[in-house]
């Protein structure tokens, strides 16, 4: 943690959401960093650099890259100098080389006109600038660390948004255990209504006699294939494990979202199985909540 940036980890998860903004002066140059963070699958940046900073884009995405991990990444960067930073040096060779060809173009053209330094100042260069090299380094140097402080004001606030995020989905999480059990407890007497079905069924046809065994191997055989005892016992393995990642795990998004895809596809499973109009109200109330949690597992890291 760098200092004078300090911040309680309240859980472990961390939105793709973030801005961060940082003014450092140093003795040589001020520097200014701005790093905006928004959803993406990937490690996505993009930089706005001055032209005295291009050869440091790779150094500068790794720093992001260690520190933000995910997401598209905007970053901003403006130096503002207080000291020269390239130096002009006179290229004497240079110039002895124009002003020989100068004197011969001048004496075969029979030119009295003496030459100017304007001409020669006009000359390639006769006038070099070349970089100063501890100023350029100094400027690297403190540039990262800039970059570095400023992302850690994004990962904060991606930390407070993921603390807000931790909430709704502990929530949401808890609301599905409240529906599995409402499930639970209404798939109970399955037999008995396949039972009771299929004795309207006969008596619709005007079947009176006869058919009492028929019915019992015909509600096993149904009953058997509406049992979602299974989906019941992976969706509460499912949640607990949802739960366990949320509080344990720091890149927590790809995983979330791949579990809650699980999830969503139980309830469908519990859906297709069921005939009572119980089961399949509790499914969509279910979905309603999973398709909340799906869109905010899309902003973790």
């Amino acid at each position: 943690m760098e200092a004078g940036i300090s911040f309680p980890l309240l859980n472990m998860l961390r939105s793709m959401t973030g801005f961060g903004k940082i003014l450092k002066m140093f003795d040589k140059f001020d520097i200014t960093v701005e790093i905006k963070s928004v959803n993406s699958k990937y490690f996505d940046p993009s930089f706005r650099l001055p032209k005295i900073l291009s050869s440091m884009e790779i150094e500068i995405r790794n720093i992001l890259q260690e520190k933000l991990i995910r997401g598209k990444i905007e970053c901003r960067i403006e130096v503002t100098s207080k000291i020269a930073l390239n130096k002009p040096i006179f290229n004497d060779e240079l110039f002895n080389d124009y002003k020989n060809i100068i004197e011969k173009i001048r004496m075969r053209a029979n030119i009295t006109e003496e030459a100017k330094i304007e001409h020669f100042l006009r000359m390639p260069d006769i006038i070099q600038f070349v970089s100063n090299e501890d100023s350029q380094e100094d400027l690297e140097q403190n540039v990262k660390q800039t970059v570095s402080k400023c992302a850690l004001l994004v990962d904060k606030m991606r930390l407070e948004e993921g603390s807000a995020l931790f909430n709704d989905l502990k929530n949401r999480i808890d609301n599905l255990r409240v529906i599995l059990k409402v499930i639970n407890t209404e798939r109970v007497g399955v037999f008995e209504y396949w039972v009771e079905r299929l004795k309207k069924r006969m008596a619709d046809m005007e079947i009176s006699t006869g058919y009492e065994e028929r019915i019992i191997q015909e509600a096993v055989i149904y009953g058997e294939k509406s049992d979602i005892t299974e989906e019941i016992t992976r969706l509460e393995c499912h949640l607990e494990q949802f739960d366990k990642i949320m509080t344990t795990e720091c890149l927590t998004g790809k995983k979330l979202d791949f579990l809650s895809q699980e999830i969503n596809r139980e309830f469908n499973t519990i859906a297709s199985k069921s005939t009572k109009s119980s089961i399949i109200g509790a499914v969509v109330e279910a979905k309603t909540e999973i398709d909340r949690i799906r869109e905010q597992v899309q902003n973790l890291v």
